[in-house]
Parts: C-alpha cells; sequence; structure tokens
C-alpha cells in the first residue's frame, strides 16, 4: 500500500485505525511503515480522504488474460455477498466472457483444508492452537509477536490450499491461477517466497468490478454458467464469523470453551495478551481481523453485516444437498518466519522531555483526546520519540500555539490599525496639502487640505496625476516631475484658481530601485508670507512683555477629571482657587454636567479633604423625612423613631465638606434652617432644644434656575444670597466639544478594565459623537460607551454599531445648523438665500432648480431675482 500526498489532510483517522503503529506522519503526511504492516486495510476503510492506495493488479491480470490459453479464476466465497443481487452463475458467466477459461471456489480448498485440520488436532490435543486463515492476522504474530509462533496452525489459508488443488489436478505448465477476494492482504499473501508458482495474481473485488467496466461487461447480462471445480458445501462458511468452525469435526467433540471464534482486530489484540499471559483454556481458536470476509476493506457492497451473512447462508443452503466428496492427496503445510523489526522504546527522561514540549507537565495536563491517533498523550510521546509521530499532532497543543499567533496577529493588527490611523490623522491633520500616488502616477491619498487649497472638489483616489495636469488643475505636476527626474523636486506650482503653491515631490523608492510612491506636499505662498509678517510682528511685540511674565497653571491630579476645553478649564481654574477657602460655592449647570464631580475636586483640593465629603440628593430623600435626614432628631421625636435619637447629615459632615445636590429641591420651611447653619454654624435636632455646633463647608449644585425661582417665591432670597457667594457655571457638554471625544476615551478605557475588553471607535464614530447635542452631557456620555462597549461584538465600533438616534441627529445635523437667535424671518432668508445659491451653481435650468428645491418654476425665477439680482433667464 501507499499514501497519496495530495490527498492525505492531517486527519489521523489511519494512525488512530492502525492496530500495529505502522503509519508513519512526517511532515504532516501519512507513510506506510511496510516492516510493521500488516495489510488489514483498517486505514484503507477508515481514510476520509482515500489517500491510502492498494497496490493496483488489474493491469497484470489483463496481461495474464491476453497472453495466456489456461487461466483459472479463484472465487473467494464472500463474492455471493459483494455482487447481491446477481446470482453465482451470472457471475462466473461475466468471469468467463472476460477471459478465464475456468471459474472455482475456494470453497473446495477450504474444505480440503478443514480435513486435514481435523487430523492435526486430533493428533495433538494439549495445546492451544491459532486458525491461519487470515493472512492479516499470520503477519501480525510474525511481525509484532513471534514468541506466538508455535500456536499458530501450520497450515495453508484456502486461497493458497485452493491453488495447489488446481495445480496438482490440472497438469498444466501453461496454466496461470488468479485469485479474487475481498482482502488486501491477500496480495502479499500470495507473494510470499514459499507460495511461489501457486497463485499468479491477486485481484479484489472491486478491482474486478472495474475490469467488467472496462471492458463493457454488465453482469446481469452475462450467461448463466457453472463453477468448473468439484462441488462444495461448509466451505462456502469461511467468510462468515466462526465459519472455519462449521467445516471441522472436532468441535463437536470439544466443550463450548474449548473452541472459540474472535473477528475484529480488538478482540485479536486481546487474544494475544491472554495467550501471552497463558491465561486461555481453549484448544482452538478462529481469528480472523475483520468481521468475516464478507467485511474485509474491498468487499464493495453497501450491505450491512446481517444482509451479508443471509447471503451467504442461502449461497451455502442452495449445495447443501448435493454434495460430493472430494479427495486429493495434497501438501497444506507451511512454515512461518520471525519478521519482528522493534522499534527502539524511549526512556522516560525522553517521554517527559517530548510530553513538556506539548505543555503536558502534569499528570493532569494529559487530556487523552485521541485527537492525533493515539489512545494516550503517552502513547503518543512515545511514538515522536520514535520518530513515527510529530508534536504537530496534537491538537490541544495546536490550538494553544494558533490562540498564541491570534493573539499576536491580533495585537499587531490594532497596532498597524493604530498606526494606519495615527498615520492618517496626521496626513489629515496637516496644513500642508499633501498626495500620495503610486509608481504610475495614480493617487493613493489625498488629504482636505489639498482639496480646499487647490479648490478640486471632483478629486477622488485611483485619478491620474497626470490627467490633473493636462485639465489645468495643477502646472506643473511635482509628482510627474519626481517620476521622470526619480528625485526630489521643489518648485513654485499654479493653480487653476490662480493660486501659487510651494510644491515639492518626494519619491520612494522599493527594493529594486523602483519607484513605489510619490508624496508630494503643497503650501500657499499667500499663506506662508501672511506667517512670516505675523512673526515679524510679534517679535516686535515681545519687547515690550516681560520674559517672566508667564499665565498661571492650573496644577491638579484627579482620575476622574478630564478636561480638555477651555471652558471646562476655566471653571476648574476657580474650583482651583475657591479649594482652599471655606467660601460658599454654588455650582450650576444641567442634568449630568459633572456638578458632583467638580464639587468632590473642591473638597480634595481642600483643607478638609481628610475629613468626611457627605453628599445630600435634596429632591431624591421624602418631604416628610428631610428634616430628620439633614438635621437628625432626638429621643421620642416622633413617632417610629429610633429611642436613642440618630446624628443628622450635616452633623455628619462636621469639619468637612456638605455637598448639597439639586438644592433647588429643599422645601421652603427647610431654607430657614439651612440659612441658620450657613450664618451661625449650628443647628438644632428634631424635637431637640440644644443647639449643637457645626463646622461644614457648603458646596450647593441645581439645573435650574434659582434666581428665576427667587423672584417667584418658590426659593427664599436670604438663602441664594448665602450659597450664590462663588457661582461656578458648568458650561453643557455640546458647548465644549474638545472634551467630547477625551472623555469618549476616557469611559471607554474604563469600561474595557471592568468588562475585560480592548475595544476601540473608528474616526467615523468620532464625528458622529462631535456631531452630537448631548441632551444627558456626560452622564448620557458616559452610559453610551458602557452600552457600546457591552453589546458590540466586534473590538471596532464602527456606525453599525451605534444607536439609530445618534446617526439620526449627525444626519439632520449636517442639514442645518443654527447659533444663537434672531428672528425667524430673518432666518428664513438667510436659508432661502443659501438653498437659491447652492442650486443655483448645481443645476444649469430654473426647472431643474424647481424640482430640487420642490416649488415652481416660476417661484425658482423670483427668488433668484431677489437674491441674486442677475439675470434669471440665463437659467433657461
Amino acid at each position: 500500500m501507499s499514501v497519496t500526498e495530495n490527498k492525505c489532510k492531517q486527519c489521523y483517522s489511519c494512525v488512530r485505525n492502525c492496530p500495529v503503529n505502522a503509519v508513519q506522519i512526517k511532515n504532516g503526511q501519512a507513510k506506510i511503515l511496510h516492516s510493521r504492516c500488516i495489510t488489514c486495510g483498517k486505514c484503507v476503510k477508515s481514510c476520509p480522504q482515500n489517500a491510502k492506495v492498494v497496490i493496483d493488479n488489474k493491469s497484470k491480470a489483463l496481461k495474464i488474460l491476453e497472453e495466456n490459453e489456461k487461466i483459472i479464476a479463484c472465487l473467494a466465497p464472500s463474492f455471493i455477498s459483494s455482487f447481491y443481487p446477481y446470482s453465482y452463475k451470472k457471475v462466473v458467466g461475466a468471469l468467463k466472457k472476460l477471459g478465464f477459461t475456468e471459474v472455482w471456489e475456494v470453497a473446495v480448498g477450504a474444505e480440503v483444508l478443514s480435513k486435514q485440520l481435523d487430523n492435526f488436532l486430533n493428533k495433538n490435543p494439549n495445546k492451544t492452537y491459532l486458525s491461519t486463515a487470515c493472512p492479516s492476522f499470520v503477519a501480525m504474530i510474525e511481525k509484532h509477536y513471534p514468541e506466538l509462533i508455535t500456536h499458530l496452525l501450520p497450515f495453508d489459508s484456502p486461497m493458497i490450499a485452493t491453488g495447489k488443488i488446481i495445480r496438482k489436478s490440472i497438469k498444466d505448465k501453461g496454466l496461470k491461477v488468479i485469485f479474487i477476494g475481498p482482502c488486501i492482504a491477500k496480495k502479499a499473501e500470495a507473494m510470499e517466497a514459499q507460495f511461489s508458482g501457486i497463485i499468479d495474481c491477486v485481484l479484489t473485488f472491486d478491482e474486478l468490478k472495474d475490469l467488467f467496466i472496462d471492458n463493457n461487461i454488465q453482469v446481469n447480462n452475462s450467461l448463466e454458467e457453472e463453477f468448473d471445480n468439484p462441488k462444495c458445501s461448509k466451505g462456502r462458511l469461511f467468510p462468515i464469523d466462526g465459519g472455519m468452525m462449521y467445516n471441522l469435526e472436532i468441535v463437536k467433540r470439544l466443550k463450548r470453551n474449548e473452541f472459540i471464534s474472535i473477528s475484529s482486530h480488538k478482540d485479536c489484540m486481546d487474544l494475544i495478551n491472554v495467550i501471552s499471559k497463558n491465561k486461555i483454556s481453549a484448544r482452538l481458536v478462529d481469528a480472523l481481523m475483520c468481521k468475516g470476509c464478507i467485511e474485509g476493506p474491498k468487499i464493495n457492497n453497501n450491505s450491512n453485516y446481517y444482509e451479508k451473512t443471509k447471503d451467504v447462508y442461502e449461497f451455502y443452503e442452495s449445495s447443501c444437498n448435493d454434495k460430493v466428496e472430494f479427495n486429493i492427496d495434497v501438501d497444506l503445510l507451511r512454515e512461518f518466519k520471525n519478521k519482528r523489526n522493534i522499534l527502539p522504546f524511549p526512556s522516560e527522561e525522553e517521554i517527559k522531555r517530548i510530553l513538556e514540549k506539548t505543555n503536558k507537565v502534569s499528570k493532569e495536563d494529559e487530556l487523552n483526546c485521541g485527537a492525533c491517533g493515539y489512545s494516550t498523550c503517552r502513547d503518543k510521546a512515545i511514538a515522536v520519540c520514535q520518530g513515527i509521530a510529530e508534536l504537530d499532532m496534537c491538537l490541544p497543543y495546536l490550538l494553544s500555539k494558533k490562540t498564541k499567533l491570534f493573539e499576536e496577529l491580533s495585537d499587531n493588527y490594532r497596532e498597524i490599525k493604530r498606526l494606519k490611523d495615527e498615520l492618517e490623522t496626521i496626513i489629515e491633520s496637516s496644513y500642508d496639502g499633501i498626495v500620495v500616488t503610486d509608481g504610475l502616477g495614480k493617487v493613493l491619498k489625498v488629504n482636505k487640505a489639498w482639496i480646499r487649497m487647490v479648490g478640486y472638489e471632483k478629486m477622488g483616489n485611483d485619478e491620474l496625476v497626470l490627467g490633473m495636469e493636462e485639465k489645468g488643475v495643477i502646472f506643473p505636476s511635482a509628482t510627474m516631475l519626481a517620476l521622470k527626474e526619480k528625485r526630489r523636486v521643489s518648485f513654485i506650482q499654479n493653480s487653476a484658481k490662480g493660486k501659487k503653491f510651494l510644491a515639492t515631490g518626494t519619491p520612494i523608492f522599493d527594493d529594486n530601485e523602483n519607484i513605489s510612491r510619490v508624496v508630494t506636499n503643497i503650501r500657499d505662498i499667500d499663506e506662508l508670507n501672511k506667517l512670516r509678517k505675523q512673526i515679524e510682528e510679534t517679535i516686535k511685540l515681545e519687547k515690550y512683555y516681560s520674559k517672566d511674565k508667564r499665565m498661571d497653571k492650573l496644577d491638579f491630579n484627579s482620575e476622574n477629571i478630564v478636561a480638555n476645553s477651555i471652558e471646562f478649564g476655566k471653571i476648574l481654574q476657580i474650583a482651583s482657587n475657591v479649594a482652599g477657602v471655606d467660601s460658599t460655592v454654588l455650582i450650576l449647570g444641567e442634568s449630568g454636567v459633572g456638578k458632583e464631580v467638580v464639587a468632590n475636586f473642591i473638597h480634595k483640593l481642600s483643607k478638609r479633604k481628610d475629613k468626611s465629603f457627605i453628599k445630600i440628593n435634596c429632591g431624591a430623600i421624602p418631604e416628610n423625612l428631610i428634616e430628620s435626614e439633614l438635621f437628625g432628631y432626638e429621643t421620642g421625636a416622633f413617632t417610629g423613631a429610633n429611642r436613642k435619637g440618630k446624628h443628622g447629615l450635616i452633623e455628619l459632615a462636621h469639619e468637612g465638606t456638605l455637598f448639597l445636590d439639586e438644592i433647588g429641591d429643599l422645601p421652603l420651611n427647610l431654607q430657614v434652617k439651612l440659612l441658620r447653619v450657613i450664618q451661625e454654624k449650628k443647628l438644632i435636632r428634631l424635637g431637640g432644644v440644644i443647639e449643637i455646633d457645626v463646622n461644614v463647608r457648603i458646596i450647593a449644585a441645581t439645573n435650574r434656575d434659582l434666581k428665576k425661582m427667587v423672584d417667584e417665591n418658590r426659593f427664599r432670597a436670604d438663602l441664594y444670597y448665602r450659597l450664590n457667594v462663588v457661582p461656578l457655571e458648568i458650561p453643557p457638554l455640546r458647548k465644549r466639544k474638545s472634551d467630547i471625544l477625551p472623555l469618549s476615551y476616557h469611559f471607554i478605557n474604563i469600561f474595557n478594565k471592568k468588562y475585560g475588553c480592548n475595544k476601540d471607535i473608528t474616526s467615523s464614530v468620532e464625528k458622529i459623537l462631535l456631531n452630537y447635542s448631548w441632551p444627558g452631557n456626560i452622564r448620557e456620555l458616559e452610559n453610551i460607551m458602557e452600552r457600546l462597549i457591552v453589546t458590540t461584538k466586534d473590538d471596532l465600533i464602527d456606525e453599525k454599531d451605534l444607536p439609530i438616534f445618534l446617526l439620526e441627529e449627525e444626519n439632520s445635523c449636517e442639514k442645518v445648523k443654527l447659533e444663537g437667535i434672531l428672528p425667524l424671518k430673518e432666518a428664513t432668508e438667510i436659508l432661502e438665500r443659501k438653498l437659491i445659491k447652492r442650486a443655483y451653481k448645481k443645476y444649469g435650468t430654473t426647472y431643474e432648480m424647481a424640482e430640487a428645491l420642490g416649488v415652481n418654476q416660476s417661484t425658482v425665477v423670483r427668488k433668484i431675482q431677489k437674491y441674486l439680482k442677475s439675470n434669471a433667464l440665463k437659467h433657461n
């Protein structure tokens, strides 16, 4: 047998099913070790890719049929199930049509052999003997367990017996004998030296069927003919499990435990084990590596085992009544040889070293999953040491390598993406216009600055620079000059808009000194001149300022505060300044802008940072409980009160900071008591009469308009002015857009750590986040970031992952932008003027403009005359 390499797919099914470890894996490909192979065909039957190839004897058989006059076909008894539903007569007729002069049943040799076995066993009653009808079983004993050769019955198989009978019966020197059966091992058996000249060729059933097809012979259309051998009967039962026992007379005299029939390679291995230990009582064992010859590797039949057994029994029963005794004196004795090829057995240290290489350091690491084809990890390690297996056959080991490689690739991908995004950001952030082309001048990348400076809005990737030069968009082209001269070039370039640029084209060469890229950047000459003048003016002004005069810098550290905008920076600057004193601070702003964060920030920078920071949400506590919660109560102050009384939250904040959130929701009756605490630093508990000194720093916060509430008598004016000593109005997030992305990444980092993720957002998502109005401010931004981290499957969050309301507002913001308040009529006219100008520029006729704007054509003409003050008839 051999292996077709391009079909072998590293499934290790052959390794798993080979009973004698006769398969070597090298560079992922299977190879048959013929010195160990017993040609049982298990690897052939189990290979899902049909990569195992058996020696093909079809050509040899055809040559014999063409060159010889006397050719006899020896047909194994299992043929009846292989050629079902055709009768044996049709099969015989097809064989003779193919060119065989006679067709014999191997059942003849089986019956003659059975008689000689009976005589031998009667004369040798005190020993356990193993049958030798199965050549795979015999090969396994000779190659792997030669110490058991003495237990083998020293007789030929039915195939060799039939061949010897034919040659003794027919005295023809030119006679050729071809055996046809389901077994691969018969090919090897026929080639043994001691059987030379008996069987000239061995065909399997599927090879015979191929010959029928190649010669256009249909079994069902063949003539019905009889066998040419003497009639036989029980020999036809040999191909089924225990078939030999039906042919032996001695079995009738033996006790049931004195004869055994086994029919699988696993049972054969168990048999060898018990015989080696001398733990068997049977005198005779009929051993087959397959479940009868009807289950041979080349039976070529889709029927199941029981259907095949039924076919054989029916074939036997058709002849059991007309049996004719066949007597012939033929020597069926044979010899066996020790063919053992011992593989070196590794030491424990070597086995341990191999196991450690596949991450199996302890016994618990040995999964014994069988994916490699071996029963245990230890068996596989031994095979690796013996050179018949490889480390990479271990599936868990491969998966761990794959996981590690995937992690490395993921890290590399993220790094490449980061570098790519960084490069694109740098290119887009560049004030210079940048164009990148390939070695042929095809545009690969262009930034917005180039489009803005040149004014060529139709610019796109894959466009040729040469074409833009021919259109006069730019002239001359720095890219084309760099390609032509193969060096960096710099010169003054003209554009179609009449502007002048300082253009520089830089070629990039590959390893073969060919230009692979050209990077061209342009700078507006007018802007360079303006910049030069500004620098000169700045140098002059510096003379009037002291070199030591510097702006105060805000110095603080807080992992909860992200301040990138000037607006929020000013708030923190004021908060930092007032933190060192005990002045009352009133923090104003919409919900979610971070009022509590700023209050906590003030506390941490104050002298009270080591004391309590007590937060009271005035709107969250029920009105009937808020007084007792804030001021505490004495024993028996009200029904259900604690017998020992209770300290209020204001008392708990003694020497610390008291943060009154949602102060606008504080009932009017409590505002008086709070005012007294602020003014006199004293309070009286509910139900008490004793004044208690409290030293607290008050920070209040609200999202309401307290001044308006004072005017409406819903908030006490005296308390308002006491609280409003240092007002801090935190602008909403939509008015400090430069904080949006830093805050986004701040929350992404927090939730990545919290949920064990490693997610990021794309630049398109950044743009949508910047354009959103954030009515819920920072709290809304935080919630959305958490939602995206926990709901997005991929590590990269893209537009498709965003909530629909973000996309809807982003699209609407692109259409109309309003800033400030102005009369509706004036706003309408401004919008109309812009739309008319755009439509006038884009469309060629007033009818097209009218269709695009959704109005009548006459309306469009009037609007053009109103806003553009030009001849409306220019657009016909």
